[in-house]
């Protein structure tokens, strides 16, 4: 993906119509826009943009680009940002530099490579605190590009550009690059085929549904999705009805105003199995999956036939993580709330679940009744002792520390984590 966006630079820089057809990379090309920038020479200037990614291809992905052009028609400074973008939910990006000091015009926007579905929206300048005004910073002036500020040179083949009504992250339009190809998406987590939408409580579940046989239910992490989970529905799926979810708030699920917590998260799951008539499911989840599941497991015991967790937790305190884990997540929290955005706004609600969440106790174990197998790496974010701690206050539990793996053992060695998560479902 790297090489790819470097070549597209390349030519950006090369030639000021944005591409030198000679050294075209396939599927790549940009969105942008060109102002004069004489008024604000030698003042930095920063570029923020909502994005969305949703990858056809592994390898897809965007930056956000700011080139200026001298009064002597010479190139002048020339700034991207790294690394590429792919996450598939609208989150926003900022680039920022110093102008020239004798800048004419600034072209600023995205460059893309590789097959996706492509979403901008959103668009703002900014020198220092002062908003420089955009000409349809948002897409919502017109139906089409025919007579917009914007422009998509070189659209590479078999790609369409649409303003699209349906999918906006603010206002009623946004942008989209459609790469695609009009090919059926049949990766987890954007599965058309797959997916479906349930209202719980007020809100939409977006969840997946793969293979036949007994119904096993797959939560992921904090600020996750189901995409996270590719490589076990990949394996699972061949034995079980794998029912993979986005969390509220998270993915495509929606949310309301209501304080997240793991017991609003495991009756949102409870009411999905229900509404699904589904009586009882095997469970795998992981950190903040994890906490729902042991939870559900508490509180709708006839729901949960066996579960395995991977790092998680089941209250929150420095006897859990590490004090600086709090340091860092209340860091992070103070900067996002100085750009009030309504991602930010989620992402705070998010992250401030990390450290006031849950709040129950070992006792409160001693009431699950199903099997339990309770995995934490080496190196897990959760303390060891933590987790031991769980697993001595379940009737039924095994416990599973890994060698040398982290929170993150799912994605680092897929195999080995499923091939325990299977073995375990199996036992009788």
């Amino acid at each position: 993906m790297k090489k790819y966006i470097i070549l597209l630079l390349m030519s950006f820089l090369n030639n000021s119509l944005l591409f030198s057809q000679q050294t075209v990379v396939a599927a790549t090309g940009a969105v942008r826009q060109k102002i004069s920038v004489r008024q604000y020479q030698g003042k930095q200037i920063t570029l923020q943009a909502m994005v969305r990614v949703r990858q056809i291809d592994e390898k897809a992905g965007t930056i956000l680009f700011l080139k200026v052009v001298k009064e002597n028609g010479q190139m002048g400074a020339v700034f991207y940002s790294t690394p590429s973008i792919f996450k598939n939910s609208w989150n926003m990006y900022t680039l920022s530099g110093k102008l020239d000091d004798d800048a004419d015009t600034l072209s600023f926007g995205s460059l893309f490579s590789g097959k996706a579905i492509y979403s901008y929206d959103s668009f703002t300048l900014r020198v220092n605190e002062q908003i420089i005004p955009l000409a349809d910073a948002g897409f919502e002036s017109s139906n089409d590009l025919k007579n917009s500020p914007w422009a998509v040179p070189l659209l590479p083949k078999d790609f369409l550009v649409n303003i699209s009504s349906s999918y906006a992250f603010e206002g009623n339009h946004c942008l989209i690059i459609d790469g695609s190809g009009g090919a059926a998406i049949n990766t987890p987590g954007e599965n058309e085929q797959a997916g479906a939408v349930a209202n719980i409580n007020g809100i939409k579940i977006y969840y997946e549904i793969y293979g036949k046989g007994e119904p096993l239910l797959l939560l992921h992490g904090n600020q996750q999705a189901i995409g996270v989970f590719k490589d076990q529905i990949k394996e699972f799926s061949k034995y079980y009805k794998v029912i993979a979810v986005d969390t509220r708030g998270q993915g495509k699920s929606t949310s309301d105003d209501k304080t997240y917590t793991y017991d609003l998260f495991a009756d949102d799951m409870n009411q999905l199995l229900t509404q699904l008539k589904l009586d009882s499911v095997n469970i795998v989840g992981w950190s903040d999956g994890g906490n729902t599941a042991l939870i559900m497991a508490m509180k709708y015991p006839s729901k949960v036939r066996k579960i395995v967790t991977m790092g998680a937790c089941v209250f929150i305190d420095k006897t859990v993580v590490d004090k600086k884990v709090f340091r860092q997540v209340n860091s992070v929290i103070e900067k996002l709330n100085k750009d009030a955005t309504p991602v930010n706004f989620n992402t705070i609600r998010l992250y401030n679940l990390l450290i006031t969440e849950p709040k129950h106790t070992y006792e409160d174990l001693k009431t699950i009744s199903c099997p339990v197998l309770l995995m934490a790496g080496q190196k897990d974010i959760i303390k060891e002792e933590h987790t031991k701690g769980i697993a001595a206050n379940i009737a039924q539990s095994k416990l599973l520390i890994v060698a040398k793996a982290t929170h993150y053992y799912p994605v680092e060695n897929p195999v080995a984590f499923n091939e325990s998560v299977l073995n375990f479902f199996k036992e009788k």
